[in-house]
C-alpha cells in the first residue's frame, strides 16, 4: 500500500512539474510575441468588407518567433487542467495516507 501512494505521489508531483514547464514555455512565447511596438499604433476603422482584412492583419500580429497565440493559450489551459488533475491526486494520497496511520492507530 505504501508503495502503492508513494508511486501515485512520484507520478502526480512528475506531472504537476511537467505541466509547469509547459506554462512557463507557453507565457515565454506569449511574452516574446507581445513585444511593445516603437512608436504609437493605431487601427484602422473597420468599414463593410474589411473584416477578413482585419482579422488576417489580427493574426499576423498575433504570430511571431514564439509561434501562434491561440495555440500557447491552449498550452496554458491544457497544463493548468493537467496541474490541477495532479494536485488532486497529491491531495488524494495525503487523505489516504493519513487514513491508514488512523486506521492503524
Amino acid at each position: 500500500m505504501v508503495d502503492s501512494l508513494a508511486g501515485a505521489a512520484s507520478n502526480a508531483l512528475t506531472g504537476i512539474e511537467q505541466a509547469q514547464n509547459r506554462i512557463a514555455t507557453a507565457a515565454s512565447n506569449i511574452a516574446s510575441t507581445g513585444a511593445a511596438p516603437s512608436g504609437s499604433v493605431t487601427a484602422p476603422p473597420l468599414t463593410g468588407g474589411q473584416f477578413g482584412t482585419a482579422a488576417g492583419q489580427v493574426q499576423q500580429a498575433l504570430q511571431g518567433a514564439g509561434g501562434d497565440l491561440s495555440t500557447n493559450l491552449i498550452d496554458v489551459a491544457t497544463a493548468k487542467i493537467s496541474y490541477e488533475a495532479n494536485a488532486k491526486v497529491l491531495k488524494t494520497v495525503d487523505k489516504l495516507a493519513k487514513d491508514t496511520i488512523d486506521i492503524v492507530t
